[in-house]
């Protein structure tokens, strides 16, 4: 087929080992080479040279990649012949190739083309002719082949079909319409003009894949061949589905005037301007009882009222006789009976091209019913406005069909707003607290909504949208109902602010009442919780002051007679000696009790004088520290310039060596006990332990553990004499109640805080000395 589009202009052999071309004389002549040169061998570059400058690169391109692939050629280029001139040729070819996929040899033929390239040249210029001429064509312009399938289109088409000429070029309307129905009917139409050979002028309703729908008024003629076959159609169409809906509202106006001229409770009247006569529908019988269907203008002119008649025609005459078109006025009109009603009357002025009134059609409304509820609802309103102003109140009305909020001065005070402001919904929203937005508008839903129709009853703040203000208002309303949709909620406010301010106030008062209550209860529980200890603690001493003293006395008549029994035994009788210093041990012992129990009841001889605390706890170090177990260590921190104790020394060393063993016994797997020293003056002090100790300056001893803590419980008891948490026979439980008696004996105070797992604190209060001599 190839080789049929022209004439073989020559044979060539390429040995491409060597690159020596052998050429016949046709492809000599068609090179421009010599004719000598036929039959010679050349070197490649010998042919190259007559190629034309613009097609080179594109030949040894195509060259080089049939080489490197090792198959057929061809290539489309321009050679100047041995006339000078440049003619377009083809070559086809074949390479040769050895057993190791070299090329070896490039042999082929070349055609002559120049004549197929000026026709498609030609051909394709009076395409592109065509296609500018349809680009450029206005509207919508197309052409069919005798399938039905679209070959060309301008962009009007395009715009049209609302897809890219490569989505339907080649594709008839089945393949590009929505509705199939549609399409079979625009092709059977098509059809129809291609075998008639007639054009048509039709108008034809499309429906698209993206849902757009478009009429379109089209003309389609039969496209015929040079030989007058017809190949096919070609059309234009022009988008009318705007003016399709404007003739569709068209008909349903006039298809509604109709209706409603019948219908209509209004006096609808039709007044031909030219002769005067006035055209009127049933209405006027049924509201006016008036019989009459045609009347002339003085006619409605003279029922008129009086009153009215000079105002309604000058001004209907301004508009006709002006360039108005519509006319509105309210006037009494004298009914059959004599009677007036009120009207509202509106008409429309039709006029011709010149702007001369031709018709002029309008509608009477009797307003006499309305006005007579006009007047009772402003009645009414009046008579709500006095009532709520003398409540203090202000009323709102929420037209939720027609979007109107409806606030009197005093409801517009209420949010911030000026009397004479414009409001809307959105002044309402907007106004509400942040904090109550949410309850608020939730409620006012709740009563509009038809399923719920719950009562409107809530109080909210709202923010002054003038002044910023934050005021509380008590609401109340109700939703009006029309079968299943609320019409209006409407009901009553009061500005609640100082009342919520007296509230406030009142149950701020009421806090603070009770709070006074509960502390005074508080603290005459806690005194008379002193008061009790106090007295069992003076009780319990008292009679373990008196029981110490008979013991003592009672010890006294014991161990003298053994001390004389002691002096008098020889040293050779080692027995007795052993049972009477068995004896004087026991009674010793027994003393030692009595001490413990007289310093408990506070009748120990105590000798106070001025004691440094930091030097007597340094002086114990020692002895505090081999009182404790391994792993527990011993922290102490001693304040500088620490006032002086007025204390009795030897006392104190018991108390802390008391309070060190305690606290050991409570850490029995290790911990930190630390002693702490600091002047410490009560006054009015804000601490509830500590406000039953009077005030004054303090030396103060702390001792503090990490053990394993009290109870409540076990506190409550801790300074009772006899009790102890130890195993029988690991203490007496007197030594806390020692500690105790001295402490109050020396005029200190000693107070313990402790809890489970928590550790203890102890603290003694000791009263500085004051030297009164100075």
């Amino acid at each position: 087929m190839a080789l049929a589009a022209g004439a073989i202009l020559g044979t060539w052999f390429w040995d491409v080992v060597r690159d020596r071309v052998t050429v016949d004389t046709a492809l000599a002549h068609a090179f421009g080479l010599d004719p000598a040169e036929a039959g010679r061998e050349l070197p490649l570059s010998a042919l190259l040279a007559s190629v034309h400058p613009d097609d080179l690169a594109g030949l040894q391109t195509a060259i080089a990649a049939a080489l490197a692939r090792g198959s057929g050629y061809e290539h489309q280029y321009r050679v100047r012949n041995a006339e000078g001139e440049y003619r377009w040729i083809e070559a086809f070819g074949r390479v040769d190739v050895d057993g190791a996929g070299t090329a070896t040899g490039f042999h082929g033929v070349l055609i002559d083309i120049e004549e197929r390239r000026r026709i498609e040249a030609e051909r394709d210029e009076a395409q592109t002719l065509l296609r500018s001429f349809v680009e450029a064509a206005p509207g919508v312009v197309y052409a069919k082949d005798r399938g039905g399938r679209i070959v060309i289109g301008n962009h009007g088409t395009t715009e049209l079909i609302g897809r890219p000429p490569e989505a339907y070029i080649g594709r008839t309307d089945a393949e590009l319409l929505a509705d199939a129905a549609q399409a079979a009917e625009i092709m059977a139409t098509d059809e129809r003009i291609m075998s008639s050979g007639q054009s048509e002028q039709l108008e034809e309703l499309v429906s698209f894949p993206d849902g757009r729908r478009a009429w379109w008024l089209s003309t389609k003629a039969p496209l015929r061949a040079a030989d007058g076959t017809v190949v096919g159609l070609v059309g234009t169409s022009l988008d009318i589905t705007d003016r399709k809906a404007v003739e569709a509202r068209h008909r349903e106006i006039e298809e509604r005037y109709r209706l409603a001229a019948r219908a209509t409770n209004d006096a609808i009247w039709d007044w031909r301007i030219i002769d005067g006569q006035v055209i009127w529908n049933e209405a006027l019988a049924t509201l006016f009882g008036h019989t009459v269907t045609v009347s002339d203008a003085q006619w409605w002119l003279d029922h008129i009222h009086s009153d009215d008649r000079a105002r309604i025609d000058t001004n209907i005459h301004a508009i006709i006789e002006g360039d108005g078109t519509a006319w509105t006025d309210e006037y009494r009109f004298r009914r059959a009976d004599g009677s007036y009603a009120s009207v509202l009357d509106r008409g429309t002025v039709l006029r011709g091209d010149g702007g001369e009134p031709l018709r002029m059609i309008g509608a009477m409304l009797d307003l006499s019913a309305s006005k007579a509820a006009a007047a009772a609802l402003a009645e009414s309103e009046e008579r709500l406005r006095l009532a709520t102003e003398a409540g203090d109140m202000g009323f709102w009305d929420v037209d939720l069909v027609n979007d109107v909020l409806i606030w009197p001065a005093r409801m517009k005070a209420m949010f911030g707003i000026s009397p004479d402001a414009p409001i809307s919904m959105q002044d309402f929203y907007d106004g509400l607290h942040p904090d109550d937005h949410d309850a608020t508008v939730a409620a006012f839903r709740a009563a509009a909504d038809p399923a719920q129709r719950a009562l409107y009853d809530i109080e909210y703040r709202t923010v002054g949208k003038e002044d910023g203000v934050v005021r509380w208002v008590a609401a109340k309303g109700r939703g009006l109902f029309d079968g299943g949709r609320c019409t209006r909620v409407l009901g009553v406010a009061i500005d609640v602010t100082a009342r919520r301010a007296a509230d406030a106030r009142l149950q701020e008062l009421n806090e603070r009442l009770e709070t006074r209550v509960r502390e005074e209860v508080a603290e005459r529980t806690r005194v008379e919780d002193a008061l009790r200890q106090s007295q069992k603690m003076e009780a319990v001493g008292q009679l373990t002051g008196g029981i110490a003293h008979d013991f003592n006395n009672m010890l006294a008549t014991i161990i003298g007679p053994l001390d004389l029994l002691s002096k008098r035994i020889g040293e050779d009788d080692v027995r007795a000696r052993r049972y009477i210093d068995t004896a004087i041990d026991g009674a010793t012992r027994a003393a030692q009790l009595v001490r413990r129990l007289l310093a408990f009841a506070r009748q120990q001889p105590l000798q106070p004088e001025a004691v440094d605390a930091n030097r007597l706890i340094v002086d114990m170090s020692d002895l505090l520290e081999r009182s404790l177990v391994a792993g527990i260590r011993m922290d102490t921190r001693l304040a500088d310039d620490l006032w002086l104790a007025h204390v009795d020394a030897n006392q104190l060393e018991n108390v802390i060596l008391n309070l060190v063993v305690n606290a050991r016994d409570a850490m029995p797997g290790g911990g930190r006990l630390t002693i702490e020293t600091g002047n410490c003056r009560l006054e009015d002090t804000l601490d509830v332990d500590l406000q039953d100790v009077p005030g004054g300056e303090y030396v103060l001893i702390t001792v503090r553990d990490t053990g394993t803590g009290m109870t409540p419980a076990v506190m409550a008891k801790a300074f009772d004499p006899f009790y102890t948490t130890k195993p029988v026979g690991q203490g007496t439980g007197l030594g806390l109640s020692q500690v105790y008696g001295f402490v109050k004996q020396s005029s200190g105070h000693l107070k313990l805080w402790s809890a489970p797992d928590e550790g203890t604190v102890f603290k003694v209060y000791l009263p500085r000395w004051i030297d009164r001599a100075g």
